[in-house]
Order: structure tokens, then sequence, then C-alpha cells
């Protein structure tokens, strides 16, 4: 409501403006709309990057997905698989066979046919670094692919591993140690 006032307020501005400089008198009239776009699944808010090498399994339903692209906003993932719009799913992020990031949040945002929209939910700061270095990563990588035609060994995916090992020893360390009572 107070956008749309916003709107009215700054339309109304314009149409002040545009009355002054084309000396229109205030009998002659013209209309000015304005329309927002409404938002669409092709609606993107940051850049998307393909890729092939990288899954996400899911916990609840307990399914294993292809990632088709990743943003630093979220994943789109191919599955047969029924997600509700608007559901918060538990799942890991596995790259090159190797489980990246554990206990990440998706929420699925949109669905077309089998491509599933997700943008990423609640995110801590070392995920959201690890997700960042992974964005930059793949686009690292189409850059050399497409300037050389060749495929070529990247270290940013060991320096990703290692990350995401710290992140792993960094939790368990927060647990606390169960007392037992003889």
């Amino acid at each position: 409501m107070a956008s749309e006032e916003k709107n009215h307020s700054i339309l109304g501005q314009l149409k002040e403006k545009l009355h002054r400089m084309l000396g229109n008198k205030e009998t002659e009239s013209f209309d000015i709309s304005f329309n927002a776009k409404q938002s669409s699944a092709s609606a993107r808010k940051a850049y998307r990057i393909h890729v092939d090498n990288m899954q996400v399994v899911c916990r609840t339903p307990r399914v294993k997905c292809r990632i088709k692209d990743i943003s630093v906003n979220g994943i789109g993932f191919i599955s047969s698989e029924e997600f509700p719009i608007g559901v918060i799913i538990d799942t890991v992020l596995i790259w090159s066979g190797k489980p990246i990031l554990k206990n990440l949040k998706l929420k699925i945002v949109r669905r077309k046919e089998e491509l599933v929209g997700c943008e990423f939910h609640e995110l801590n700061k070392d995920q959201d670094k690890i997700i960042s270095k992974i964005v930059v990563a793949a686009q690292k990588r189409t850059i050399k692919k497409t300037k050389s035609c060749k495929n070529t060994n990247d270290t940013t995916e060991d320096e990703i591993t290692k990350i995401a090992e710290k992140q792993d020893k960094h939790n368990l360390k927060k647990q606390p140690t169960k007392k037992i009572e003889l």
C-alpha cells in the first residue's frame, strides 16, 4: 500500500513537471501510468552458472538430484520428485563426488516440469563463503573453457574442500560432550 502511494506521488510529480516543461494548460490532460513488472520464472536476482559436476541430496524426501545451475542466491536442480513451493528442505551439497555443504537449507520458490528452483535459506557465514567460492570457481572454469576450449585443473576445488572440512571440525567443537555418571 505504501509503495502504491509512493508510486502515485512520484507519478503526480512527473505529470506536474511535464506540464510545466511542455507549457500545457491544466485543462489539457495526458495520462502516465506505471506498471511494475510481475516476477516471473525467468526473473533472477543473481547471475547463474550452469554446472555439470554438482548434486544435491535432499533428506526428506530422500533423493539425490543433479544441479543444473547455481548462483549466490540459490540453485536449480532436476527432480521428478514433487517439491511444493514454499517448503524448506534440508540438503547436502555434493561437488565432484565430495560433500561440500552439510545442513544446507533450501526454500523451493518455483517449479517448472522437472526443474526445481530454490533459494538458500538461513545461510551461516561459512556456508555463504563456500557458495561464493563455488560460484566464482564455476565462473572461472567457464571462462577458461571458452577462451582455451580445454578442461583445466583448478585449485579452487581443493580450497573449497578444505574450507568445508574446517567447517565440519568447527561444528564438532561446538557440540558439548555428555557427562556419563557411573
